[in-house]
């Protein structure tokens, strides 16, 4: 028996029983695609065992960490921390609110987490959500009866594809499973409307944006843009269907909306205290993140298409988030949608036609609308002022988690009706076989090498130390950092390190890291001395009371002046690489000043004023704050008596100070004195004063006194 005889026997085979095989066939072949997809997207998860973490220990632990956070709002009853309000940044409220909050696939984590840590049971959820990607988008096309194989490619380059790959380590981004089924049901509400699917519809939705605000967003801001479209290429029959069950049943609909919406402004509305408290974000941050036509072409280093498209992101601001390429495989489902709405339509049924022509045109559209031009032309600019929620929509280069994923549902569904309507290829198993060959060079090309990923072991270490001594009698927390310089990757990781700490022992901490620092906390990542720790627990007015553990890699004593003179019971702990110095809550606020005064008047002329250069140490037992509701100034007092033999007794002007200054610390000024209007022989006093709380003349005993004679003209000298 020749090779040739013995292939087509085999062909035959394949071909006579299909039918008998694809029991075993259809569910092997979504299985091991998805197998493919996971071990694309987390081989170094998967080589290492799960020794190695995905992507960096930065937003990869803050994800975690908000999913630790409300596991145990779930299973700890005596967790210190508020639905809203975890324990970092203490005690600043509503400081999830700053970042995702992952409530919608949190489930999935805390299943996994009753049986496993919380670092494993991450990875694990990581794979998972992106699992239920692929089933969502895989469903999505079986119900258009998509061939499976097909099906199965949308639904990797839905789940598993570069631009996804490139954003785990920004893991809200990954949860996008609600998202088919939503289209699925508004699709068929709009086709066949009925009050069971406008109920679905909406739940979904807010699944979603629960699930991932990012993904929330871009979802609710296309479905109008879908919506119109469909309306207006729909017929006839199907839009007045559609209004007749709107005129029919509106009170139900309008029921329902309500609802609907008042939930989801219940849920967002501490987003929108976040946005009260920080603003809104200004257009020429968003600006760099907006989407050029380069960033449609830009890759990873490690990608296989990166020889070829290198030069690409050069000039890019922020090149990580515009890596949106997703391979050639895109460009064809592109050219393929368009041979077929333009060319060869008639292969279409009615209602694959109207999809696709939906889908494609919302593709377009949201391409359009986020496309940054030269000269910073973008129609972007009308969505950021007039759209709810676009103005705190920083990285709007995510939107390609919404626009691929209608490109995807008009280019598999074009692509299928074009094999289906072949008949040069007669046998099925030669249209299988060319499928599988596309498939396969869609999926390979989605491979990176070289991954980020970190090692778990050593923060699991320094995390579990931190937390051993803050077990040791503290109620609140704060870690100290060997780095002084802001927004480094080192001090936020450090933030990090503490609000594990911290959740591990149920015990709030002062560090935090989120998208951005709350108001009056100063820069993020850098570390804070011991009387800036504690003007921020002061200025909630909260009566903090216990103890106050500050730790250390390094001794304080000689560095933080603030321990020696003013702490009230100082315990110190040490463990192998860390000091722990625990200060007795509150701290009685003790005023105190020294002056260096360096020139000063004996003489003045009435109303004039004079500059005095001045050197001052803060020797209080709290931070002098330059600004706030309750800022340390300088001013100064001039008591005497006049010319006419009154006393005298005037508060002078403030000058404020540069920059916060902390216990232990000097500034220098100019302070600027004014002369009081009537002539006599005065008292200069020099003062610092905090605004509504004391002057510091009031509170100590020594300060320093000038004798000054205010004359009302120069030639009376």
């Amino acid at each position: 028996m020749n090779k040739k005889s013995f292939l087509t026997k085999i062909i035959n085979y394949f071909g006579n029983n299909y039918k008998n095989i694809r029991y075993f066939y259809i569910p092997a072949l979504y299985t091991i695609v998805c197998v493919v997809g996971i071990f694309i997207a987390f081989y170094p998860t998967i080589l290492s065992r799960f020794a190695l973490m995905q992507t960096d220990p930065g937003d990869t632990r803050l994800n975690n960490y908000f999913l630790e956070h409300s596991f145990q709002l779930l299973i700890n009853k005596d967790y210190v921390g508020g639905l809203w309000s975890p324990t970092f940044f203490y005690p600043y409220e509503n400081v999830l609110a700053f970042s995702d909050n992952l409530f919608g696939s949190a489930p999935i984590y805390w299943l996994f987490r009753l049986f496993l840590s919380a670092d494993f049971a991450f990875q694990i959820w990581m794979i998972a959500v992106c699992i239920l990607c692929f089933c969502s988008f895989a469903l999505l096309m079986r119900r258009y009866q998509v061939s499976h194989l097909l099906s199965a490619l949308g639904a990797f380059l839905f789940a598993f594809s570069m631009p996804r790959i490139n954003q785990i380590g920004h893991q809200q981004l990954l949860p996008q499973f609600f998202t088919p089924l939503a289209f699925l049901i508004g699709w068929e509400f709009f086709l066949q409307p009925t009050r069971k699917k406008i109920t679905l519809f909406l739940l979904l939705i807010y699944l979603q944006v629960l699930a991932g605000i990012y993904l929330g967003w871009f979802l609710l801001f296309s479905l109008p843009i879908f919506f119109a479209i469909a309306y207006k290429l729909a017929q006839a029959s199907v839009r007045s269907n559609l209004l007749s069950y709107c005129r029919a049943d509106y009170k139900a609909i309008i029921t329902i909306t309500l609802v609907w919406a008042a939930t989801m402004f219940l849920t967002l509305f501490p987003y929108l205290e976040a946005k009260s408290a920080l603003g809104r974000r200004s257009y020429s941050e968003i600006d760099t993140m907006l989407p050029r036509i380069s960033s449609w072409f830009t890759v990873d280093s490690g990608s296989l298409w990166a020889p070829l498209l290198s030069w690409v992101p050069k000039g890019l601001p922020m090149e990580w988030e515009h890596r949106m390429f997703a391979g050639v495989i895109v460009f064809f489902l592109i050219g393929v949608s368009l041979y077929i709405l333009f060319k060869s339509q008639n292969i279409l049924t009615v209602e694959r036609a109207l999809l696709t022509k939906v889908c494609f045109f919302v593709f377009i559209t949201l391409f359009f609308l986020s496309l940054r031009l030269p000269f910073g032309i973008s129609l972007w600019r009308i969505i950021y002022e007039v759209v709810p929620g676009a103005s705190v929509i920083r990285a709007v280069t995510r939107i390609w988690s919404v626009a691929y994923f209608y490109l995807l549902v008009a280019g598999i569904l074009c692509f299928d009706s074009l094999l289906q309507s072949t008949v040069i290829i007669k046998r099925r198993l030669f249209k299988l076989v060319i499928v599988s060959i596309f498939c396969l060079i869609g999926i390979s090309e989605q491979f990176i090498f070289n991954l980020p990923q970190y090692e778990k072991a050593p923060f699991l270490k320094e995390t579990t130390e931190i937390s051993s001594l803050m077990k040791q009698g503290c109620n609140v927390a704060y870690l100290s950092s060997k780095l002084e310089k802001p927004i480094s990757v080192a001090g936020i990781i450090n933030q990090l390190t503490a609000m594990w700490a911290g959740i591990e022992v149920n015990v709030p901490v002062v560090n935090g890291y989120s998208s951005a620092p709350p108001p009056n906390y100063g820069e993020m990542g850098k570390s804070l001395k011991i009387s800036q720790v504690l003007d921020w627990l002061s200025f909630f007015n909260k009566n903090i009371s216990g103890n106050l553990c500050v730790i250390s890699p390094k001794s304080l004593e000689k560095t933080d002046n603030f321990l020696t003179p003013f702490t009230l019971k100082q315990n110190t702990i040490l463990s192998s690489n860390f000091i722990s110095y625990k200060i007795k809550l509150p701290i009685e606020q003790i005023f105190q000043q020294e002056m260096k005064v360096f020139e000063y008047p004996k003489n003045m002329v009435i109303n004039l004023q004079a500059k005095l250069p001045i050197i001052v140490k803060n020797t209080s037992s709290f931070l002098w704050s330059s600004k706030g509701e309750k800022p340390t100034n300088f001013s100064y007092r001039w008591t005497g008596i006049d010319s006419e033999g009154k006393l005298i007794n005037i508060e002078g002007n403030r000058t404020q100070l540069p920059y916060d200054v902390a216990s232990g610390e000097s500034v220098a000024i100019n302070a600027v004195i004014t002369a009081p209007t009537t002539p006599g022989k005065y008292t200069l006093i020099l003062t610092m004063v905090q605004e509504t709380v004391a002057w510091f003349s009031d509170k100590q005993s020594s300060y320093p006194k000038i004798d000054v004679t205010v004359i009302s003209d120069i030639s009376d000298s």
